[in-house]
């Protein structure tokens, strides 16, 4: 197949049909360009929204701003508080605590923001669902303003104002929200974004969004700024991982090193550090903050691998359960997810991590295509407290007596949900090619596709009788393998342990990469 025939079926496979399409891909509108109603926002929502800020301006109130301890949360407080913070000192960020506030909107932290005064609380990537929440704000004289992208219900909390979708993130809907500001308080800002474009962009990449249409205009031109950024904590990050070494930063380095640093604070300690990192003028605070990060993440990374390969144990090589519970004392409830995706990673079943408390236990689920995790649990209303999430994710709790109750029941239940088809790993390729076809002008090109990520992932190519030599287990846990698939090396991380030390030939599918080492560039095989 000619370089120009496999990119066209490259473009095929994006349903990029029309010379519009490509060139719309290849050069996205930068977002300054793009409208908020494209998003579904209307210009009367923005106009409330800033009416009712402009109120309480006026009224010189205290205005919180609402985040969450994620990335999405944290970038889009950090957007939203910086650009209030430059018109308007009286303002302050919230952040909860995981534990003793838990996601989202809650009494308790509203009882903190009105303890400082606050009479406009300003939710961002949460509040869309919290009824009695915002009642309860609304009850102790506190105007609410909803910025959310999940998924509403049929009705709405009795909030004052909504700023909603589910086409971006929340720090993409709140960068709308921040350029109305800017550009009716243009005096109070010397730059025309003030790097808010590169959190935006860690946003997107961190919280899986889709990166197409908007988002790959928030992802493209965001890593652009991040690539260049003045944000002292930001740099100081970059340098202590290491990124300050690499020619670029791009999305695998903003999802598997700045993403987990960001929200290593907010699972093991409290991510407030996080946000301050994201925001701080201060050079010597930004490398404090970023050295504290530095710390946690190493904290998160030893935990997270005493804990998994404890999950790991739990389950049987002879027969996998349709369904794997892994519940421990042990495990820290800001690293469940992390398990529960690690146990998905490797056995390809919908898996649950449950941290036991002596009362309460709290659980995370992760899952597989076809299979959505969220209807399951909800079958056992009965026996949770709370449960919430979406089709491959969900979070929930219940009384520690109920958790050998809720193990046999889900057990028993799932045969009739899964089919055997749904646990069978599958890849999608873009084309089958031989080895002698891979070159670096190929490398070139794909990087045009670029930014990768959720929507449009880094094109995948299958090979045939490939011949394999060299091949060894490497890693701190020899779960990785590194061989020779012909003229180039290959690694394939996470790989399964009956794969025999003797292969000499196999079938491969691959993405390329490209490994740069003393000036030279080799192409090399990330393997499926």
């Amino acid at each position: 197949m000619s370089l120009d025939d496999l990119i066209s079926v490259l473009y095929k496979n994006r349903g990029l049909n029309t010379p519009k399409d490509i060139q719309e891909f290849l050069s996205p509108t930068h977002p300054q360009n793009i409208k908020p109603s494209d998003l579904g926002i209307s210009q009367k929502q923005l106009s409330s929204a800033i009416a009712l800020i402009q109120k309480h301006i006026k009224k010189d109130h205290p205005i919180a701003v609402y985040g969450d301890y994620d990335v999405d949360g944290l970038t889009a407080t950090a957007i939203v508080w910086e650009t209030l913070h430059a018109i308007y000192k009286n303002t302050f960020p919230h952040i909860p605590h995981r534990v003793t506030e838990g996601y989202g909107l809650s009494n308790a932290g509203i009882d903190h923001c009105l303890d400082q005064g606050a009479k406009l609380i300003i939710t961002v990537d949460n509040g869309i669902v919290a009824f009695d929440q915002v009642a309860y704000a609304k009850s102790r004289d506190c105007d609410v303003l909803v910025v959310d992208h999940h998924e509403k219900l049929d009705s709405l909390p009795k909030a004052d104002v909504f700023i909603h979708s589910t086409a971006t993130s929340a720090a993409g809907l709140s960068w709308f929200l921040a350029q109305e500001l800017r550009s009716l308080y243009k005096s109070n800002f010397s730059a025309p974004d003030s790097d808010l474009l590169s959190l935006v962009a860690i946003s997107v990449i961190c919280d899986l969004v889709p990166l197409l249409g908007i988002n790959r205009s928030f992802a493209k031109y965001g890593l652009e700024q991040l690539n260049n950024t003045t944000r002292p904590g930001l740099k100081a990050l970059f340098q202590l991982s290491g990124l300050s070494k690499k020619s670029s930063i791009g999305p695998y380095e903003v999802g598997f090193i700045i993403g987990p640093r960001l929200n290593a604070s907010g699972r093991l300690a409290h991510a407030l550090d996080s946000l301050r990192l994201l925001c701080t003028t201060s050079v010597q605070r930004g490398f404090d903050l970023a050295a504290t990060l530095e710390s946690v993440n190493s904290d998160r990374q030893r935990l997270t691998e005493v804990s998994t390969q404890n999950a790991y144990s739990q389950v049987s090589s002879v027969d996998i359960p349709d369904i794997l519970i892994s519940a421990d004392a042990s495990y820290n409830e800001g690293i469940i997810g992390l398990i529960a995706a690690k146990l998905v990673e490797r056995f390809h079943r919908p898996s649950l991590a449950i941290s036991i408390g002596t009362s309460k236990c709290k659980g995370s689920a992760r899952s597989i295509p076809g299979f959505h995790i969220t209807d399951f649990l909800r079958q056992f209303s009965d026996i949770f407290d709370s449960v919430g999430g979406h089709a491959m994710a969900a979070g929930f709790t219940l009384p520690t007596e109920n958790l050998d109750l809720f193990t046999q029941k889900a057990t028993a239940s799932a045969s009739s949900f899964i089919t055997p088809e749904m646990l069978v790993k599958q890849h999608r390729i873009d084309a089958r090619v031989k080895l002698s076809d891979l070159n670096l002008d190929l490398y070139s090109k794909l990087e045009e596709f670029a930014p990768f990520g959720l929507g449009n992932p880094r094109p995948v190519f299958a090979s045939e009788n490939v011949s394999i030599f060299g091949l060894k287990r490497v890693g701190a846990s020899q779960n990785h393998l590194r061989f020779q698939a012909e003229s180039f090396p290959a690694i394939y991380f996470s790989a399964p342990a009956e794969i025999p030390a003797d292969i000499s030939k196999a079938d491969i599918i691959y993405s390329l990469d490209l490994n740069t080492f003393n000036g030279l560039s080799n192409l090399q095989l990330l393997i499926k």
